[in-house]
Formats: C-alpha cells, sequence, structure tokens
C-alpha cells in the first residue's frame, strides 16, 4: 500500500474537476494567460490556468487523455533531471522506500519513528520530508539515502514504468507538445528549493533545466515554476537569474488570483490537493477559502491592535493599519 502523498489527485475526482473547469472557465495556457491579464482585457468567462508540477509519466498516460477528451490546455513543469530515467524525485523516493520497508521502527537525527502501521508510516515520511526541506540540496541527498539505508535499500532506488513516481520521458513530453495543448516549462534539473543553494547552483539547477527542455520541445522556454514555492523559497537574487536566462514569468504556490499589477516573476496559484473533496475544491477556485484566509488574517490584525493598546488609553484607535 502506498504512502498516502496529498500531491496526488484520484482520477475519477480528477476528471470531475476538469469536467467543471470546462464549463464555467476559460482555461487557456499560463503564458496566455498572463498576457489576457496584463492587457486587463475583459472576457466574458475568468480566465484559468491548469498547471502540473514535477512532470511525472502520469500527467501522459492518466492526465492528457482527459485534456484532450475535453479540449483542456496545461503546463507542465518536468524536474529535467529525471526524464528519461529509472529514478526520481527525493520526496518520491521516500514514499516508496516508507511504504516497502520491512522495518518496524528507525532512529534518524537521534529521534525514533515507528513504522508498525501504515498511519505512523505516513506520520514518519511526512516529519521527515518538512525536515529535509529546511536542509541544502546536497545535504538532503545524502540524508535521503541514509534514511533509504536505514529502511533496509543499499542501492538506489528504482522506479518501474507504471509505478506514479516515475517522471516523464522525452518521446511523450514531445507527443503532448505537438498536440498544442500541452506547454511545457522549466521546474529545475533536480528539485532543489532555491533560496538554499548557492548563486552558481542556483544558475546551474535554472540554466540545466531551461536547455533540457528547449532541447525536447524545440521551443525557447519562458516559465518557470518554483519548486515547493511559498514563501522564502525564493528570493531576488533567483528572480535575477530567471530573467537573465529568459524566463519571463515565474510561478510560486502561495496561493491567492493574480492581477495586472501582479510581479512577473512571482505569480500566485492554487494547489488542488488529493484530500480536497469536491466542494473545498469549488471553494479553492473561486477564491473562496483564499478570501476567507485574508479575513480571518485582517481580524486578528484588527483583534491585535486593540489588544495591544495600554488600559489607560482613552477613545478608539484611529491609526491607519500596518
Amino acid at each position: 500500500m502506498p504512502i498516502n502523498d496529498r500531491c496526488f489527485v484520484n482520477r475519477d475526482s480528477l476528471f470531475r474537476q476538469l469536467s467543471y473547469i470546462k464549463k464555467n472557465f476559460l482555461a487557456v495556457h499560463l503564458s496566455d494567460a498572463v498576457d489576457i491579464i496584463t492587457s486587463k482585457k475583459r472576457m466574458k468567462q475568468p480566465i484559468l490556468s491548469l498547471t502540473f508540477d514535477d512532470g511525472f509519466q502520469n500527467n501522459y498516460d492518466v492526465v492528457f487523455p482527459m485534456l484532450k477528451e475535453l479540449r483542456l490546455p496545461a503546463t507542465i513543469f518536468p524536474v529535467t533531471g529525471f526524464v528519461d530515467t529509472d529514478y526520481t524525485i527525493w520526496y518520491c523516493t521516500l514514499n516508496k522506500a516508507f511504504a516497502e520497508s520491512k522495518k518496524k521502527s528507525i532512529i534518524w537525527m537521534h529521534r525514533k519513528y515507528d513504522l508498525r502501521s501504515m498511519r505512523e508510516r505516513t506520520e514518519a515520511c511526512m516529519n521527515i520530508k518538512n525536515l529535509l526541506k529546511k536542509m541544502p540540496h546536497t545535504v538532503l541527498v545524502q540524508e535521503v539515502d541514509k534514511i533509504t539505508t536505514l529502511l533496509g535499500y543499499r542501492h538506489s532506488i528504482k522506479v518501474s514504468k507504471k509505478s506514479p513516481y516515475r517522471i516523464l520521458n522525452s518521446r511523450d513530453m514531445k507527443t503532448m507538445q505537438k498536440s498544442g495543448l500541452i506547454e511545457f516549462g522549466a521546474h529545475t534539473h533536480t528539485h532543489s528549493i532555491l533560496s538554499l543553494l548557492k548563486d552558481r547552483e542556483k544558475e546551474f539547477e535554472i540554466r540545466t533545466s531551461i536547455d533540457h527542455i528547449k532541447g525536447i520541445t524545440g521551443r525557447d522556454c519562458g516559465v518557470f515554476s518554483y519548486p515547493n514555492g511559498e514563501q522564502g523559497d525564493f528570493e531576488e537574487q533567483t528572480q535575477s537569474i530567471l530573467a537573465k536566462n529568459g524566463i519571463k514569468r515565474a510561478f510560486s504556490m502561495m496561493r491567492g488570483p493574480n492581477y495586472a499589477d501582479t510581479s512577473p516573476l512571482s505569480f500566485r496559484r492554487y494547489g488542488i490537493e488529493g484530500n480536497m473533496n469536491y466542494y473545498k475544491f469549488l471553494a479553492n477556485i473561486h477564491h473562496m477559502i483564499w478570501i476567507k484566509r485574508t479575513l480571518s488574517s485582517f481580524g486578528e490584525h484588527l483583534l491585535g491592535r486593540k489588544h495591544s493598546k495600554r488600559p489607560d488609553q482613552p477613545g478608539e484607535d484611529k491609526g491607519p493599519l500596518s
């Protein structure tokens, strides 16, 4: 039984979500969406772009037939270092190792992790991944090797052609590209969190991934997706390197809508997770969850200002919010 990973969405749920998008949105490639937003052109339908990070083989085997049936365009961001190989991204390696290990427990970083049940394995895997994300990529890779050894693997873990963790091959990427429905963007070469790298390492990750995408598709690569993509996972130096290498639009995983004045190198997106039910999916893509969180944060800010007033301070605080 595989480790439950929120990044993977059930096939039937995905088709239901895509069908709703087809009926209620104008779906366009990311590059076209940005042009529409910045031009401030009024559209009869709300604009939406579908994106798939990491570039798993199931993007071709499972998702692509759905997109063809519904005539929906999408943008895929493969991790180019694993294209045409039997290896996969570090977090998928851990998922596979934790799911298949015969060990009942392991000790890593002076902490014991029980593995007697699938719930314990999933919890251990998620906790360890969160800790690894804070490490520079070279250290992360070394630690992943240590963990997989602790779990009983003596060699590098390979994935089969039918594995959900397998990354796309270039032949299928070319087929998708020729359909006109799929465009490809860069997502680094090894899925490194860029803010944790030295400048020369950032340059390598960005430049190499761009070159690989162009080499496979035959087209210039002008869009980029930040690995992990949360606040602090990229900074101005990363954006400068992207711009120097011809990237005009970059996409984070910070939630919220995009407007004409949104920075072109830090566009926002919504993540659709595997544990998200249909109604939460609807609330997400219609900005309702973002609006609720924004209002909640605003309310907490107001309450914080009220509570921070001195007891002897008279009257109402009419100062501006900071």
